[in-house]
């Protein structure tokens, strides 16, 4: 493998079902650069549903992505990687003062709250806050399985995996300024983060600077693409490319893709609105919700911010999946802008790519972020 003689900073390798994305950052004194990025679509069936199918397609995929990025050269074999959001757990917990040893203590109460045995999973655990008689004290775990598996693809690609991280800590620590740890001791603002990506949609909670919980919701993008296709009998490049001109608009194809998605927008909305229900609840102490950021691919959906907007009650807005970073915005909305000719329409059509990009930003973010503790 060749690599330049530039940043050490590790490589960030977002894994799913249909794509790989990459990203290496250079910390230059007390700025954060881009180095590289690059995007590789997967033919079907190497991934599926979080789980390897097939390794060595998936190990030849990661080897061009790193070979071939679309932007600057990777310099680095170290990497963070993220495990599959439909196969871990994250949660906020109490956990009360005892005269046991506290990694004890949590290892059994960790069986009360991941629907797996503890024998099954990897865990790790952070003290948040320590109260009189309790700690908060955030869990993420794994199966075991899908840990080894993904560590074992990574070695035999060439690399040396520095974590597999859950991936909604990645993203929020792409999408929020909160992470950067100068600003974390003056956060007060919660946040819900949608990340609405092309197999799966997962709602993200976070307040007093940390996430309290994560829930998946009923929406993908493909699934999205897939009843377009249905309703309209359009192939499914035509569906995509609908979507995208369309969306939620009234005034485009005379409200009909957002008559098709009505009951899909409604489903949506209804999970999100139960889902504030349990974080008022159950998280009241941390005050109302603030904002809800919306990122990964199907966030660019026309009018789909406004639409959850009205039907919350909560600013809703694009999230900037360059946030923490020191560069322009307008050099790198011009790399990220995906230009397509659709065939429903004469006019050419640019979306932006950027937030599907979140996660990788957030894991190629983690080891400078460790560095400044």
């Amino acid at each position: 493998m060749l690599l330049t003689n530039n940043s050490t900073c590790p490589i960030g390798l977002d894994i799913s079902d249909s794509s790989l994305k990459l990203i290496q950052l250079d910390k230059r004194r007390d700025k954060i650069k881009i180095q590289a990025m690059g995007k590789l679509d997967l033919p079907k069936d190497i991934v599926i549903n979080g789980e390897i199918k097939n390794n060595a397609e998936l190990i030849k995929s990661i080897k061009k992505i790193i070979s071939s990025p679309f932007y600057g050269k990777v310099s680095s074999e170290e990497i963070v990687a993220c495990l599959p959001e439909s196969k871990t757990f994250i949660k906020l917990i109490e956990v009360l003062k005892s005269p046991n040893k506290l990694a004890d203590v949590i290892g059994s109460e960790i069986e009360k709250h991941v629907p797996m045995s503890i024998s099954e999973i990897y865990y790790d655990w952070q003290i948040i806050e320590e109260l009189n008689d309790k700690y908060l004290v955030l869990i993420g775990a794994a199966p075991k399985e899908i840990v080894n598996q993904y560590s074992q693809t990574l070695d035999q690609a060439g690399l040396s995996p520095v974590a597999l991280e859950i991936e909604p800590v990645a993203i929020a620590r792409c999408l929020l300024k909160e992470e950067k740890l100068g600003l974390k001791q003056n956060a007060k603002r919660n946040y819900g983060i949608l990340d609405i990506c092309a197999n799966h949609t997962c709602m993200i909670f976070y307040a007093g600077n940390t996430i309290l919980f994560t829930v998946s919701l009923p929406i993908s993008g493909e699934a999205i693409t897939s009843k377009i296709s249905q309703m309209l009998n359009l192939t499914k490049d035509q569906a995509e490319k609908a979507k995208i001109i369309c969306g939620l608009d009234d005034s485009k194809a005379d409200g009909v893709i957002k008559d098709i998605l009505a009951n899909t927008l409604k489903n949506l909305t209804e999970k999100i609105k139960e889902a504030m229900v349990y974080y008022e609840n159950y998280f009241g102490q941390c005050g109302p919700l603030n904002q809800i950021l919306l990122c990964g691919g199907g966030a660019n959906i026309p009018n789909l911010q406004k639409i959850i907007g009205e039907q919350i009650a909560i600013e809703v807005k694009l999230a900037d999946a360059l946030a923490n970073l020191d560069e322009s915005k307008e050099k790198f909305n011009g790399i990220f802008t995906e230009k397509q000719a659709p065939e429903l329409s004469e006019k050419k059509i640019n979306q932006n790519s950027s937030l599907t990009f979140s996660t990788a930003f957030g894991l190629a973010l983690r080891t400078i972020f460790i560095d400044e503790l």
